[in-house]
């Protein structure tokens, strides 16, 4: 018999485990899977932002990089490098730059190009690979102005074609406040020419583009941003460097239309002076030069030689010999050409820069360089510098006279010419002079011995053997 069902119900109640009112119900399974995920997701955007950080650090030049290390202030701005202190480099010629840069893939250019920027950025530091310096004679296509949507805010970029390598164009870029945006704009015209050298202009390497038709077109910038002006053109204007660059435009700074344009001026402008449509030569003695910015403390930074507007443009340059070690001795005024190891060592008194683009001294009292005469040079002109002062001597006839310079001759020209020594027959002397200083008069002789000799500054052989002395006056009268 089935026992009584309230009997059943009370057994039931009793066999039900104890609560207590005031404890928290069991904890679901799902709450610490939720745990676990949330921890995970934390963990990983930990990591995310450690390795992100390294990624802005480690490349400036992507437009967000750039942007956030320039609010954080952890990017300085490009530096003005001095000559003695610019990163080491190695040196290419236009050709040099064509084989190298043709024959890469596509990805290696992006890398390269890359890389160029990364290193520009970061002002050189943190890099083990040598700057790329651009070498050079180019002739210029056109100038455009910069804006604020270009790479470069401000100043202007000048594109041109190598003259040794027409594959090869340049887009210079000169960065200047607005105030000289004119001034640069007046002098960087169709036409003129300019030199990159590794004596004493450093252009960096900051692009390359290949335009589909064998040629290259590269982008570069001197980051001694130096003193201008043109031997064709009134004043001079210097360059700065950019206190911000707009990395989201990118390089190239010149489109494909403005090129295909300035290649058209350039054409129009060959045919003007009667030139044709061949590869570039000889244009008019227009020519950009550097000028001289006098240090601090007096001495000069190296420049490039100003180029006389009385002669043509040559088409190879031959620097001046260099000594071996400077000697401490100070030679005698009566000392003659023949002493070609001579040197000019009295302590330099201070400049006179009232007027002139370059420091002017008392005789005698120049920097320390060697001395040379006439046919020391001419027997000399195929050694390098080295850095060294060159300082030329000599009895002189003045042949031609411009606005600030002369034509000299060596006075024992005629005699060398007719084979009776020395290789002076073939040389001229073109002595730029300083600021209110008059050039001596046409045909007159004059001499110039250890006390006031003229500062070489380059010298150059034509193909046909002309030897060309480029040299300014340095001293007083």
């Amino acid at each position: 018999m089935d026992p009584d069902p309230r009997l059943r119900r009370m057994a039931a109640k009793f066999s039900e485990p104890d609560f207590d009112d005031g404890a928290e119900p069991p904890a679901k399974e799902g709450g610490l899977f939720v745990w676990t995920v949330i921890i995970i997701l934390l963990g990983g955007l930990a990591i995310a932002c450690w390795i992100g950080s390294f990624y802005i650090f480690e490349h400036p030049e992507k437009p967000l990089s750039y942007q956030m290390l320039n609010r954080l202030k952890k990017l300085e701005p490009p530096k003005r490098f001095e000559l003695t202190s610019a990163p080491r480099g190695e040196f290419l010629k236009p050709f040099q730059l064509l084989e190298r840069y043709q024959k890469m893939s596509p990805r290696e250019l992006m890398h390269a190009n890359e890389a160029l920027i990364r290193n520009y950025l970061r002002n050189y530091r943190l890099s083990p690979e040598l700057v790329v310096y651009v070498v050079g004679t180019f002739n210029i296509l056109d100038s455009y102005e910069l804006t604020k949507g270009d790479f470069f805010g401000s100043g202007v970029v000048a594109l041109a074609q190598a003259k040794d390598t027409p594959k090869v164009l340049i887009e210079q870029v000169f960065p200047a406040p607005p105030k000289v945006v004119q001034a640069l704009q007046r002098t960087l015209l169709t036409g003129l020419d300019f030199d990159l050298k590794r004596e004493n202009e450093l252009s960096a390497l900051l692009n390359v583009e290949r335009i589909g038709d064998g040629r290259i077109k590269i982008t570069t910038v001197s980051i001694l941003y130096p003193n201008y002006g043109s031997t064709a053109a009134a004043g001079t204007f210097s360059l700065e460097p950019p206190e911000v660059l707009n990395v989201a435009s990118g390089l190239p700074v010149v489109a494909d239309a403005r090129r295909r344009e300035a290649e058209a001026k350039y054409a129009a402008f060959r045919r003007r002076v009667g030139l044709g449509d061949a590869s570039p030569g000889a244009t008019p003695e227009s020519r950009l030069v550097r000028i001289e910015r006098p240090s601090p403390g007096g001495t000069p930074v190296p420049a490039v030689p100003q180029e006389p507007t009385v002669l043509p443009a040559i088409p190879m340059a031959t620097p001046v010999a260099a000594a071996a070690t400077p000697t401490p001795a100070a030679p005698s005024p009566t000392q003659t050409p023949a002493a070609a190891s001579s040197t000019l060592s009295p302590t330099p008194a201070p400049a006179d820069t009232q007027a002139a683009a370059w420091p002017v001294y008392q005789p005698g009292q120049m920097p320390r360089g060697r001395l040379l005469g006439v046919k020391d040079v001419s027997s000399k002109g195929g050694a390098g510098t080295g850095g060294e002062r060159v300082y030329l001597q000599g009895n002189f006839v003045v042949k031609a006279v411009g606005p600030d310079r002369a034509v000299l001759r060596a006075q024992g020209a005629l005699t060398d010419a007719l084979g009776l020594g020395g290789r002076s027959g073939n040389v001229r002397v073109i002595v730029q002079f300083p600021p209110g200083v008059r050039p001596p008069a046409d045909g007159s002789t004059f001499s110039r011995d250890a006390q006031r000799p003229f500062l070489i500054t380059e010298v150059r052989e034509s193909e046909d053997g002309q030897v060309n002395i480029y040299a300014r006056e340095v001293t007083r009268p």
